[in-house]
């Protein structure tokens, strides 16, 4: 039996255009290191929506690769285009308890945004 629980992350990327995201790639830091450690199911339209008002394209320097894979995540397809944007927004999502390396194993789904929180008030991975 799987136990969700929610959470708190940083969107460091999305899949899909900015203005429209299909799936959030969700991290945190790890010292000064923004590391990946997750991605939730498909957005909804009206999270979609939501979302691509408030996400900002990132600013040279940003350390995620251009593409990611979902076999991490035990999904079998091809590398996608990672849409980057400046990891200032926290975001809320139910994730199960599994973990490896600080990494959530299965997909997360997103709850909503978190406007009273910034990147500051999330925990750090440990080092």
């Amino acid at each position: 039996m799987k136990h969700r629980a929610t959470r708190e992350f940083l969107i460091g990327g999305v899949l899909g255009p900015i203005t429209r995201p299909e799936v959030v790639i969700a991290g945190l830091y790890r010292g000064d290191d923004l590391v990946i450690v997750g991605r939730t199911v498909p957005l909804s339209p009206a999270q979609s929506v939501e979302l691509g008002a408030v996400l900002t394209p990132a600013k040279p320097g940003h350390p995620w690769p251009d593409e990611i894979t979902s076999q991490r995540w035990g999904w079998k397809d091809s590398k996608k285009p990672l849409t980057k944007v400046e990891p200032l927004v926290v975001a809320e999502v139910a994730a199960d308890a599994a973990t490896q390396a600080g990494q959530v194993r299965h997909s997360m789904r997103f709850i909503r945004l978190r406007p009273d929180l910034t990147p500051d008030d999330l925990d750090r991975l440990d080092s």
